[in-house]
């Protein structure tokens, strides 16, 4: 029954860019609804598994040069992160230091910890203060101090499933992203760390992150530190996104870095007998099969965004960070965003923004604020949940109940049921 659905849908999309008045909305998101993973979908659902705040930091020690938010004690675990850093300056009143820094953490996270640090970067103390404080007086504070176990970069996973707006298999292996902000010591400079882990996608994309929120006037430059692009080499003609230029102005002025046009050929240089770029699934099975599957190394690329204010560069949190997939469809080009940002339509217009022409709250993209995510193998949903059968199933069971109810169960990235169902 569920074929016939999805016949259904692509009856339904049978239109071109120029025919987009006779799409029949109410139909499509019936078929969608029918078509997805989890029954009994929470309508209110957002995908967000983060909350971000800003903070602010006084001092009036001039041995406090910086700042960090970190997601963990550093004195006690080696798991923290960096959610923010940022040097400190003499505020208006000319009599004290002081810092601003925006941050995003998981859901299930209320502690956060703030460290300080000497103009040798060196640790002067570390601590606790809890989500939703938005000023602190560092001299006021008690801190631990001890031996440092170096935060690592804050990392997010961010998963796609093409062919939006068709259903697929909700897989959310077709691009698999790991970005990690790096905060310099320019106070207006971010860089960006992207690695492509995994194309499991049978047609070819391009993709690109939109800075939501920062303007392409807001940006001096952004340059590839590793000095080529991800797709470095590639012969064929850009159709997707037709430029090569990495900073590129989106269609109302925003800020966008280019990442690649071709996915597959950013993980594997290789063509096939007709000339086209070969689109085997890679790192998406665990078993590599002739023209079918294959493993490949991860492919990264650090972008450093030289913003014209510092007060801008400040302000990124990873909640502004949207990649986004770009692939064609029956003539339009049509782009694949996170929920927040679904009904964006950064390089292309399909419905112009129009977020009632496909407002069904199913994503084709998800984020997890986990660095190590592990992601389905090829035709595995990340969990299922039949009403008929009253069965869930899938390696992250309770990602069916978080469906379900979007309150409950924002951890459930952590709780691996089937491990063999993973890559």
């Amino acid at each position: 029954m569920r074929w016939s659905a999805a016949v259904s849908i692509v009856v339904l999309l049978g239109i071109t860019a120029c025919e987009k008045e006779k799409f029949d909305k109410d139909a499509y998101n019936h078929v969608v609804d029918y078509m997805f993973m989890v029954d009994n979908m929470d309508r209110s659902h957002d995908w967000c598994l983060t909350h971000s705040d800003t903070i602010t930091l006084y001092t009036k020690s001039e041995d406090i040069f910086s700042v960090q938010v970190l997601t963990d004690n550093p004195y006690l675990s080696e798991r923290a992160e960096i959610a923010a850093q940022g040097t400190c300056f003499l505020d208006q009143s000319k009599t004290r230091f002081g810092a601003t820094l925006a941050y995003t953490i998981p859901l299930t996270q209320t502690q956060v910890y703030l460290a300080t640090k000497d103009a040798n970067g060196n640790y002067l103390g570390v601590t606790p203060f809890t989500f939703g404080t938005h000023s602190i007086d560092l001299d006021t504070q008690v801190y631990q101090h001890g031996n440092v176990k170096e935060p690592k970069l804050q990392t997010f996973t961010y998963l796609y499933e093409e062919g939006f707006p068709l259903p697929g298999d909700f897989d959310f292996n077709d691009l698999v992203l790991r970005i990690s902000k790096i905060y310099t010591d320019l106070s207006y400079q971010l860089d960006l760390q992207v690695t492509v882990d995994a194309v499991g996608a049978s047609k070819s994309y391009a993709a690109a992150i939109q800075l939501a929120g920062i303007r392409y006037d807001d940006i001096e430059s952004v340059t590839i530190l590793e000095g080529k692009p991800m797709d470095a080499g590639y012969m064929l003609r850009r159709m997707t996104i037709d430029s090569d230029k990495t900073l590129l102005r989106g269609r109302h002025g925003e800020a966008v870095i280019n990442l690649f046009e071709c996915g597959h050929w950013v993980v594997n240089h290789e063509l096939n007998s007709v000339g086209n770029v070969q689109t085997l699934f890679y790192n998406t099975e665990k078993e590599d099969r002739k023209n079918y599957s294959a493993t490949v190394p991860p492919v990264t690329r650090t972008y450093r965004v030289n913003f014209k204010n510092r007060a801008v560069a400040r302000d990124v949190s990873f909640d502004m960070i949207d990649p986004f997939i770009v692939q064609e469809y029956n003539g339009g080009l049509w782009e694949i965003h996170t929920y927040r940002y679904k009904f964006d339509e950064t390089l292309n217009s399909i419905f112009n923004g129009k977020s009632s022409f496909y407002d069904n709250h199913v994503s084709w993209a998800i984020v997890v604020p986990q660095r190590d995510f592990r992601y389905p193998i090829e035709r595995m949903s990340l969990g299922t949940y039949n009403s008929e059968l009253g069965e869930t199933f899938g390696p992250y069971t309770s990602f069916a109940d978080w469906m379900k109810d979007h309150t409950a169960n924002n951890d459930w990235y952590l709780n691996i049921r089937y491990p063999q169902l993973l890559y």
